[in-house]
């Protein structure tokens, strides 16, 4: 993961070329796919195997609308602006508020905690 975030960031190091921006687009394009296993396995230790389908299919859902309004936003602000200035802050303000968040709500497991089970109803045969 660390060497398709280094690939990512070098990127901007260069002057733009049509091989770099493949390279990025491919790099991106591993970091995008990347969360999915640990989104999936979070999704089933938190609510279990019943609500998966649904409950990723909102996250997934939600994450492309934040996508669509964080672009459109920053068109906005570009237009009234004429810079970028306001929208990188207003981003990097509310990266930090979501980390604050995650690490004040996203305490350890207890040691004794059982994994998740199937819900028994569910079970067939």
């Amino acid at each position: 993961m660390s060497r398709a975030r280094s690939c990512s960031a070098s990127n901007f190091a260069f002057p733009p070329t049509p091989l770099g921006t493949l390279v990025f687009a491919g790099c991106m394009g591993f970091l995008w796919l990347g969360v999915g296993p640990l989104i999936s396995g979070s999704v089933v230790e938190m609510f279990g195997l019943r609500w998966q389908a649904m409950i990723q299919g909102i996250a997934f859902m939600s994450h492309q609308l934040g996508s669509f309004v964080g672009a459109l936003g920053g068109g906005v602000l570009f237009d009234l602006l004429g810079s970028y200035d306001l929208a990188w802050k207003l981003g990097v303000g509310m990266g930090l508020i979501a980390g604050v968040t995650q690490l004040i709500f996203a305490g350890p497991r207890s040691p004794g905690a059982e994994p998740p089970r199937l819900d028994p109803a569910m079970r067939t045969g």
